[in-house]
């Protein structure tokens, strides 16, 4: 039942997201109610945060900084197609099956909906993951990522990799 939950979390961030990026490219962003999306710059800086301390404990394999900023409910689609729970990531992490070793940020956007945070950007990763092949990979990935505000911190609640792909000239 729990995972059924998950992933109806997950497919209602990815609608509000398609919604809003929609809604953006056609200029309509501003139909909706100003209570809707906050422009709150301090929390978009908090979740930035959030962010830049995951991607940095987990190039570390900082377990125990992870623990706090991954959700119990974290429902983690690497680009490998590979699907995680919070135990289970955190399990590759810990027994070194799981090693990341370069996030480099190219572009990331927040918006903001109440109590959650929806993430969309690019990162260029090196990482390297037994549990699915056994040599290291570098690929740019588009994220989106869904972070909530949970006893006055946020956390992330799902993550969704897709590799870029290199599109032929018109």
């Amino acid at each position: 039942m729990r995972r059924i939950r998950n992933l109806h979390f997950v497919e209602l961030a990815a609608c509000a997201f398609l919604l809003l990026a929609a809604r953006q490219s056609a200029g309509q962003i501003d139909s909706f109610p100003p209570d809707f999306i906050q422009a709150d710059s301090s929390a978009s800086d908090q979740v930035l945060r959030a962010e830049r301390a995951r991607t940095s404990a987990l190039v570390k394999g900082d377990v125990a900084a992870l623990d706090k900023l991954l959700a119990d409910d974290l429902t983690y689609v690497h680009a490998t197609g590979k699907v995680d729970t919070k135990a289970s990531f955190l399990e590759g992490i810990r027994s070194g099956s799981l090693r990341y070793l370069a996030w480099n940020l190219q572009e990331m956007h927040v918006r903001l909906i109440g109590d959650a945070a929806v993430l969309n950007g690019k990162y260029a990763v090196r990482a390297l993951d037994r549990r699915v092949q056994q040599d290291p990979i570098a690929v740019n990935v588009i994220v989106l990522s869904v972070y909530a505000r949970r006893e006055g911190r946020w956390q992330q609640v799902a993550w969704q990799t897709t590799k870029e792909v290199a599109l032929p000239s018109p």
